[in-house]
């Protein structure tokens, strides 16, 4: 999630920050809200890469499925062919 502020958005935020909390409130104020901030971006990455691990393992499943449904075929097909000795 990528915030586009210019410079002068920035600096009224810090400014209209510094009126509502003061002086003393601000920094305490900043650290918590950068935990936040640190605590959501590792949270957001934990879920992709869970949502990535259960997407893989699900398309490998189905690709191990997909094997096998070939191979059934295979061997319904070669136990079908005539032998060819009975062809002569």
């Amino acid at each position: 999630m990528v915030v586009n502020l210019t410079p002068n958005e920035i600096l009224i935020i810090c400014l209209v920050a510094l009126i509502a909390l003061g002086p003393k409130q601000l920094p305490e104020t900043a650290r918590k809200i950068a935990k936040g901030f640190g605590q959501l971006r590792r949270q957001s990455s934990q879920l992709r890469a869970e949502f990535t691990s259960v997407v893989d393992q699900a398309v490998e499943e189905s690709h191990d499925q997909e094997l096998l449904r070939r191979a059934k075929e295979t061997d319904s097909c070669a136990s079908q062919d005539p032998n060819p000795r009975d062809l002569q």
